[in-house]
This record gives structure tokens, sequence and C-alpha cells, in this order.
């Protein structure tokens, strides 16, 4: 019986060590190494260096020759921050005044193998976005444009956002008004001027406020006859030579790739009317020496691809009849 509780304490001493050996073995595994530290050992960190352009020159000839199959591995937040870097290095410049400034999105891919861009890779995906920005600059008409910083970020599936922050001067050409006092009298930051709703009708009943009228009140009765049409597409009007239609929607007609209820900024509506009562006034002529009436139509994205973007994209139509008065008194209306 002594024999019998003699093994049994001894079994229950072997079976408390073993299980004191296991829970000091998992505390152990558990407090090695704790998740923050090995996120943090991971994270890429931006070098410091002295000459940031000779960095920036060196890196982006060291991406070009680099060869694939025989070329360095970077993570994915350290391929960003070259690809960043390298484009504010050609693109860049923050030290200019500035009125306005602009958020846009541009988009690429990457190979991604074994969560790594290979340097190889890189140079191909930031040929395709410097030749996306050197595109989107050209087709903004702006004044005084410039690139203050550009943002990148990459997916874990190699797909790039590019963000740009552009700073430019607000385009103070007007084509009818003096100065622009007129925008607050006529627009709202509340009303929501949807492109092919509001924004049509709202621009439509201005045109005709402001030219189809006559203010010659002397006389009798006065009517008009046609004598031609004149229809402004966004395709033949804009203020630049070289591309039309930029997603910033200041051609002389609005266009954008935007869904059709994309609402239009107060301040581009206030370009818009005095735009569009330019183009009416500046196409005046002896075959059509006054402004009758003028309409504004949205034309949907299914007839008009965009150039640049090659999406489709809706866009404002101006038609505006020219004609003749004739004074009479036998009409009652």
């Amino acid at each position: 019986m002594k024999k019998r509780n003699l093994t049994l304490a001894i079994l229950a001493m072997v079976v408390a060590t073993l299980v004191s050996v296991a829970i000091v073995s998992c505390k152990k595994e558990d407090t090695a190494v704790p998740t923050g530290q090995r996120a943090a050992k991971a994270a890429f960190t931006p070098p410091q260096v002295d000459d940031m352009n000779a960095y920036l020159k060196a890196f982006k000839q060291k991406m070009q020759s680099a060869a694939k199959g025989d070329d360095e591995a970077l993570s994915l937040d350290e391929a960003a921050w070259h690809l960043s870097s390298v484009a504010n290095y050609d693109f860049g410049h923050a030290n200019v005044e500035c009125d306005d400034v602009r958020f846009d999105t541009l988009y690429a891919q990457v190979n991604i193998t074994n969560g790594t861009v290979l340097l190889s890779d890189l140079h191909a995906a930031y040929e395709e976005i410097s030749t996306k920005i050197d595109k989107f600059y050209h087709s903004l008409l702006l004044d005084n444009k410039h690139f203050r910083f550009i943002d990148v970020n990459i997916s874990g599936q190699g797909y790039i956002t590019i963000s740009l922050l552009t700073t430019f001067t607000s385009n103070d050409k007007l084509h009818y008004f003096e100065d622009d006092s007129y925008c607050d009298e006529y627009f709202s930051n509340s009303v929501q001027y949807t492109a092919n709703a509001v924004a049509v009708t709202t621009l439509t009943s201005l045109f005709n406020l402001f030219l189809a009228k006559n203010t010659d009140t002397d006389t009798t009765n006065l009517y008009y006859v046609t004598t031609r049409t004149v229809s402004f597409y966004c395709t033949e009007w804009y203020e630049e030579p070289g591309e039309y239609c930029p997603n910033n929607d200041h051609s002389r007609l609005y266009c954008s790739g935007r869904e059709y209820n994309w609402p239009i900024p107060k301040a581009h509506m206030c370009y818009y009317l005095d735009s569009y009562l330019g183009l009416g006034v500046e196409n005046i002529t002896s075959a059509g020496p006054s402004v009758i009436s003028g309409y504004v139509y949205f034309r949907p994205a299914d007839d008009l691809t965009d150039e640049i973007t090659q999406q489709q994209v809706g866009n404002h139509v101006l038609r505006v009849n020219y004609g003749m008065a004739f004074a009479h008194s036998h009409n009652e209306y």
C-alpha cells in the first residue's frame, strides 16, 4: 500500500513538472518577440542622405539598368517611397505662388514577386507613371500649374495609386464679364449643379437673361427672324492648343468622364457662364448681328470619347440662334 502511494506521488510530481515546463515554454514563446516589435523591424524607414538629388538621380539610373531576374527586391513601402520621390524629383515644383489647389488621382500597376517589387519591375511601373503624369499635366488648362507633391501607394495586389496635389493661379481671363463679381450673385455653394440637369437649366436661363433680350423699349414691337444657328462643342473650343476635355472641367465647354449626376462646383459654373456668354458674343457676325436665344444641352458619354484618357465623356453643347430684328405695330401679344 505504501509502495503504491509512493508510486502515485512520484507520478504526480512528474506530471506537475511537465506542466510547469510547458507553461514556462509557452510564456517564453509569447514574450520573446512581440508582434509590434516584429512589425517595427520590418517597417521601411526613408534613407537619411546628405544629397537627396544625387541619391534619387543614382537610384533612377540604377532602376533603369536593372536586369530582369538579377535585381534586388524592395518592400511595398520602400518601392512606393522611391516611386513618389523620383516622381517629385522629375515633376515637382513646390516653390511657386498660387491662389488655388486641386487634387487628382491616377492609377497604374506593378508586378508583385513574393510580396516584394523587383527593381526592374519598378522601372517598368515608373515608365507608365511618368507618362501618365506628363499627359495629365499637359491636359490641365490652368495658369501657372505646378505639382506641389506626388504621393504613391502600392497595394498587396500591385495596384498603384498616384495622388497629385497641383497648385495653380485661378483663371482670371474673362470672356464676357469685366470682373468676377457676378459669381456670388447668380451661383451658390449650397446648390448641386448636376451636369446633366440643374447645370443645364441654370446656364440656359442665365445665357438668355444676359444675351437674348433687347433693351430698345421705344420701338412699338420687335420680332426676330433666324439667319443662322451655331452649335459649340468641347472638341472644337478650348483655351489652349492641344488636348481637350481635361477632368478639371475648364475647357470652354463642360466635359468630363464622371458620372452624369456629378455636381459642377460653383467656381466652375461661374467660369462656364462667362465662357458660354463669351462664345455667343464672340461669334456675332453681319450674317447674324443679334443673339436671339441660346440653349445648353447635355450630350451623353456614349457620343464622345476623350482622346487623352480614352474614356467616354459627357459634355455640354451650346446651341445659339442668331438673327435679325424687325419692328412692326400690329402684333397684339
